[in-house]
């Protein structure tokens, strides 16, 4: 939470000392980190994590100081100057808004930070900071997943009085219950129940999501090693145990010796399969794809990807066929399975497979070289205040 990005424990700062803390709250083409990453600014001067890589730290570390002395949150915009060589700016060219807030030992934000301190790394929970000028307020919603929108409404009433409560968790509900972060914003005009405007920021975080893979080889040791760099609890699901139980797969959070199909059926039916949840299939064998593949196909999961040939391939689709598997579910299965790497060895095969489910998650992944499209990197738009009933959302991945 905060979205340190340098992965410090919010423990670490949460010691009673003053400090300030600065968020990026809106971006505008490419910037080097998204909405919600937070830079700490303490009283002596030092810093915990960054904003930009050190394009605008100075600046950003100037004003802190400053709302520190006053003790007035302010928002600042720093931009690239392509006619002032000297001006305070990114040099990757993107734009964005950091909200600076001071905190004191006694403020709500301090307690804040000591209850968030008591959860896990991993542990799901939400933070709502309200970061229009002038205003403070924060709550912590643990468990955002099984909450409901009332239960959200009573949260927020302390943060953003009870006329507001009802309309700012019904713009927030989605952010926190997909385990997102975003900008949601509440203005008076056209909504009676909002005299002034009110901004909030919402950072939350689920589960960690799954990557469950099935079939025990070389393929899969090297996949189940970078699902933990892609933020996954990797399982591992073989129904032979000679060679699932051996040490090389121990990376994984899980590991199953049950028939692929059975052990996905169970998960579903005791509600551990969810969108997020990414399905790799990389037995290459009939007697297991196609049972698992026509219960895969009709679960809402975010990725369904399958090893083998061209011919492989095609068998499998007729099999699926026969199963009865509908045309726009078997429009969802990536098979072969990855990206064209030209991958030879089993960890540049692994490293295909990681790109493609990357580049599945957006609808603006080209899968394109860099060097070869024009335009922005990246598709972040800086965020303004929203109109009553509104909600601008630049979405983190719900497993960060």
């Amino acid at each position: 939470m905060l979205n340190l990005h340098s992965g410090l424990d919010t423990a670490m700062v949460a010691t009673g000392d003053p400090f300030a803390v600065a968020t990026i709250v809106g971006t505008t083409g490419s910037t080097p980190h998204p909405i919600g990453t937070s830079m700490l600014i303490h009283a002596d001067g030092s810093t915990t994590s960054s904003l930009t890589g050190g394009c605008v730290e100075g600046a950003v570390h100037a004003a802190a100081l400053e709302t520190l002395e006053d003790g007035h949150p302010r928002r600042e915009h720093y931009g690239y100057s392509p006619t002032d060589a000297f001006a305070v700016g990114l040099t990757c060219g993107g734009e964005i808004d950091v909200h600076i807030a001071p905190f004191a030992p006694e403020s709500s934000m301090h307690d804040v930070l000591d209850q968030l301190a008591t959860f896990q790394a991993t542990d799901p929970v939400a933070l709502i900071r309200r970061i229009d000028i002038g205003s403070t307020g924060s709550v912590l919603v643990p468990n955002p997943g099984h909450l409901g929108i009332q239960d959200l409404a009573e949260l927020l009433v302390p943060v953003v009085g009870e006329n507001a409560s009802s309309l700012a968790a019904t713009l927030c509900f989605q952010l926190v219950a997909g385990g997102r972060t975003g900008i949601v914003g509440l203005e008076g005009e056209g909504a009676s129940c909002v005299e002034t405007t009110i901004e909030l920021m919402v950072e939350s975080r689920l589960s960690p999501p799954r990557m469950i893979v099935f079939g025990a080889n070389t393929f899969a040791e090297e996949l189940l090693k970078l699902s933990a760099m892609l933020g996954y609890q990797g399982t591992l699901c073989d129904p032979r145990a000679a060679f699932t139980l051996q040490p090389r797969f121990n990376t994984a959070h899980e590991i199953s010796t049950l028939w692929p199909h059975e052990y996905l059926a169970g998960e579903i039916a005791a509600g551990r399969i969810d969108s997020r949840t990414v399905l790799c299939i990389l037995t290459h064998d009939p007697k297991f794809d196609i049972p698992l593949l026509t219960l895969a196909l009709r679960q809402p999961v975010a990725y369904i990807g399958a090893m083998g040939s061209r011919s492989s391939h095609e068998a499998r689709m007729t099999a699926l066929r026969a199963e009865r598997v509908p045309e726009q579910d078997l429009a969802r299965l990536h098979s072969p399975i990855g990206l064209d790497l030209q991958a030879a060895t089993a960890a540049e095969v692994a490293i295909s497979i990681a790109a493609e489910i990357i580049a599945n998650r957006s609808e603006h992944a080209t899968t394109s070289p860099l060097s070869t499209r024009s335009g922005s990197i990246h598709t972040r738009s800086r965020n303004t205040p929203a109109t009553a009933g509104q909600a601008m959302t630049q979405e983190v991945p719900a497993w960060t």
